[in-house]
């Protein structure tokens, strides 16, 4: 399984590794130490345009129930389970079996 799960997210991506054995599943987190820095140079070189949700406030995209829009000043994933205290989908916190 790969991902693109990132360090600098913070809570509980902070210190994934960029292998992780996850009950039968291995996930692979290849920018698990990539910077912000580094994931906009690589969108400015390959001149990527950004996410069209995100000239909508939506800094932080996931599927539909999860994701709403930031208000300026807060943390991209601010947006993600708000008013919950989920910060995860379900598809990074279930083990497999």
């Amino acid at each position: 399984w790969i991902n693109g799960r990132k360090r600098f997210q913070g809570g509980l991506r902070a210190d994934i590794p960029v292998v992780e054995q996850d009950g039968v599943r291995l996930k692979f987190n290849p920018f698990a130490k990539i910077s912000r820095e580094q994931i906009e140079a690589i969108y400015s070189n390959a001149k990527l345009p950004p996410h069209p949700l995100t000239a909508k406030g939506f800094l932080s995209v996931g599927c539909m129930p999860c994701t709403s829009r930031t208000s300026a000043g807060e943390d991209a994933r601010a947006g993600r389970w708000r008013g919950t205290a989920k910060t995860e989908c379900g598809i990074h916190t279930t083990k497999t079996s």
